[in-house]
């Protein structure tokens, strides 16, 4: 059994929920279509107040990450109001702008540093080009798909000139947390502060995932009204799949593998400082065991593989194992078509685990090729949205495929183009680390939440769950080692924050 319901992925990110929702319509089913309650959009749009009462009590890099992931965490999937020509004001959207103003608000002016403060000018103008390439794609991907598609009784629109805007300024908000993340969460400290709240959150969703592996995931629909997934997909293994207030259970899956992760690399460095070290180690054996229970077999193949690594490794193993992971991922679509990527061995493996799982994963393999066949028509800037990127039925224009990873996403509606800058931005921060590592001391901190970043894209492979908060990793990397060189190995701690009347800053400036 696939993954996903719907034809773009469970996990899939606000900024991409358009392409999916546009190539679904003729696929849904209006008998299952479940409204949120008032109290759905009361929690969304009372959020800005959290944020507010968050960026006034704690320092600002601390307000910043409960922000996001806090929303991230509690709100309802699902939910928003779609305005014309904007992304959707949702959960991610909301989080992301409501942090956007408070920062420009709250944060202090810069420091000063002194010493050598020599720019590294390649990660800066590699960031830059990176992100000219994401915002300008679209351009050329709608002047190359202006023809209608025709498959029986349906009719998909070419791309229209107001479709250039439309995907802009998704993508605008799609890394919106990316740059958040490098303005402001660029020190050691903040990343500590990271992996902490990662451990934190999945301490406190463990137990209500325990109450929906027991009474079947029921709590999104208990109090925001609906549930945002196909509820038989979260039936496993004679028992539940939980979801708490994500879009899948297979996002639970990963977040408490991230929380594992994250409470190990605290294990580590506790150890190194001699500091009490066996709190972090009893959270990451809870958190393991509660990521057995919810079921998700990918999720803990990667956390236990990482695990390895993160408890037995030295530093200098650890991000190299990273640069391995962050170029298969950014090269994948082109040994995926060339046959490098071992499918039929790992088909086996699969096999000798569960034949349900087997299959699934052949099913998996079986809409890749068709779908990377249908990309390598427009390999460059793809087929835009509105399910151009999908195969269909030429008699009954019924769709015939399923995609599940964000990077067949991602090839097929913005081409290679699109694949390189999205994925070019998640890859980089591991890339200029590994080749600047001596600078940054022995601390296993920032390696650590390399490693969660590499978790993540190990996971795009078969999922799509390109959420604001891996866009935050991998801005506060980015931040990290693109700063002068004396900052990067000892930066202002942030700590250093406004303790006055709060600078009320332009939003642009």
């Amino acid at each position: 059994m696939s993954s996903v319901a719907t034809n773009n992925g469970p996990g899939f990110l606000s900024a991409f929920s358009f392409l999916r929702d546009q190539g679904r319509k003729a696929e849904s089913h209006p008998e299952r279509i479940q409204m949120p309650n008032g109290f759905a959009y009361l929690a969304l749009f009372a959020w800005p107040l959290v944020a507010w009462a968050l960026f006034r009590a704690l320092p600002l890099h601390k307000a910043l990450i409960w922000t996001m992931l806090g929303g991230y965490l509690i709100l309802p999937s699902g939910t928003g109001i779609k305005l014309p020509m904007i992304p959707s004001l949702d959960k991610h959207s909301i989080s992301a702008v409501s942090a956007l103003i408070f920062c420009r608000i709250y944060a202090p002016h810069p420091v000063g540093t002194s010493g050598n403060t020599q720019v590294w000018t390649v990660g800066r103008t590699a960031v830059t080009a990176l992100v000219v390439l994401l915002v300008s794609s679209p351009f050329l991907t709608v002047l190359t798909n202006p023809e209608p598609l025709f498959y029986g009784p349906r009719f998909i629109p070419g791309l229209r000139p107001y479709d250039i805007l439309s995907m802009i300024s998704w993508a605008v908000m799609s890394i919106l947390s990316f740059f958040l993340a490098r303005r402001h969460l660029n020190t050691p400290e903040a990343h500590r502060e990271f992996l902490r709240v990662f451990v934190f959150g999945g301490l406190v969703c463990s137990l209500p995932a325990l109450v929906e592996v027991r009474l079947s995931p029921q709590l999104h629909t208990w109090i925001y009204g609906f549930f945002p997934h196909d509820f038989a997909q979260h039936i496993r293994a004679g028992g539940f799949r939980p979801i708490l207030f994500l879009s899948h259970g297979l996002m639970v899956g990963i977040f408490f593998c991230l929380s594992t992760l994250a409470a190990l690399v605290l294990w580590r460095e506790a150890r190194r400082e001699n500091k009490p070290a066996f709190r972090w180690l009893c959270a990451s054996l809870w958190l393991m065991a509660i990521l057995v229970m919810v079921k998700s077999v990918g999720a803990l193949a990667i956390a236990l593989m990482l695990g390895l690594v993160v408890g037995l490794m030295g530093r200098r193993l650890q991000v190299l194992l990273a640069v391995i992971v962050a170029g298969v991922v950014l090269f994948y679509p082109m040994m995926r078509g060339a046959g490098y990527v071992p499918v039929d061995e790992i088909y086996d493996l699969a096999l000798s685990y569960s034949e349900d799982r087997a299959q699934s994963f052949k099913f998996r393999l079986d809409n890749e090729d068709v779908l990377l066949a249908r990309a390598n028509e427009k390999p460059f800037w793809g087929w835009g949205g509105w399910g151009r990127n999908q195969i269909f039925d030429p008699v009954t224009g019924r769709m015939t495929s399923v995609t599940d990873g964000i990077w067949i996403i991602l090839i097929g509606v913005y081409g290679w183009a699109g694949y390189i800058a999205y994925f070019g931005l998640l890859t980089l921060p591991i890339l200029l680390f590994s080749l600047h590592q001596r600078r940054f001391g022995p601390s296993l901190i920032t390696p650590g939440l390399i490693i969660l970043l590499s978790a993540v894209l190990i996971d795009f492979l078969p999922n799509a769950g390109l959420v604001p908060y891996v866009w935050m990793m991998a801005g506060a990397l980015a931040g990290f080692v693109m700063q002068p060189v004396r900052e990067a190995g000892k930066a202002v701690s942030p700590q250093h924050r406004m303790t006055s009347a709060p600078r009320w800053r332009p939003l642009l400036g």
